[in-house]
């Protein structure tokens, strides 16, 4: 939460380097934050039908895009990349992956043209903190895993405005896949070896599953 809170606090800031912990911890809550977002809309009857969300979460993602901006080009400053790099997102699935991979992307070692290691500091800190950092990323994998499973699998049937919206179903597929990567994504850092072994085998299961759903929903 700190690391969201982080990246809130440097709201505009497209200068300086970002961790892969800053990047990642910031994604994690955004998302669950937005999720909540729209599950209000819907719960409160304000969400607008043809869409499947309303005023909360458009102004929840309208006040988080520019420190979501900030953060990612951040981030690829501390890999050496320009931040024009994130215009390849822009590229269909082949972005997806290609910056997924730069935001997964271990630090530049030292200075660089963006400015110091952020890590320079804070990977002194001691084993009881290390280890305490892995289980805090488990805890937060086993959650995002059993919140996103719970909201993309029975939403809809609570709320009667995901049945009238045709797209909803593949959409939510597509993206519960996408948004898969992020527990995978938060293995790198994890600094234990055999909970990052663990987060690494609950991601790469979880994208199976979203793979899998994938498949069906389309082949069957």
């Amino acid at each position: 939460m700190n690391w969201y809170i982080t990246a809130l606090n440097k709201y505009a800031e497209f200068n300086g380097r970002a961790r892969r912990k800053e990047y990642w911890f910031f994604a994690l809550f955004n998302l669950l934050f937005a999720i909540v977002a729209i599950i209000l809309d819907n719960v409160l009857g304000i969400a607008i039908r043809e869409i499947g969300y309303g005023p909360l979460y458009g102004i929840y993602a309208l006040a988080t895009i520019i420190p979501g901006l900030a953060v990612a080009v951040r981030r690829l400053h501390d890999i050496g990349k320009s931040g024009w790099m994130i215009l390849i997102a822009f590229i269909p699935f082949i972005g997806a992956i290609w910056l997924l991979i730069l935001f997964t992307t271990d630090s530049d070692p030292g200075e660089n043209e963006y400015g110091p290691n952020p890590k320079q500091f804070e990977d002194i800190a001691p084993i009881e903190e290390q280890s305490s950092n892995g289980d805090l990323i488990l805890i937060l994998v086993v959650s995002w895993m059993l919140f996103s499973r719970t909201f993309y699998t029975f939403l809809p049937k609570i709320i009667d405005n995901f049945y009238s919206l045709g797209w909803f179903k593949p959409l939510s597929t597509l993206m519960g896949l996408v948004w898969s990567c992020i527990p995978l994504a938060l293995g790198f850092i994890v600094k234990d070896k055999t909970k990052q072994l663990l987060v690494f085998i609950l991601g790469g299961v979880y994208i199976l599953l979203e793979l899998y759903s994938l498949i069906t929903q389309f082949l069957f």
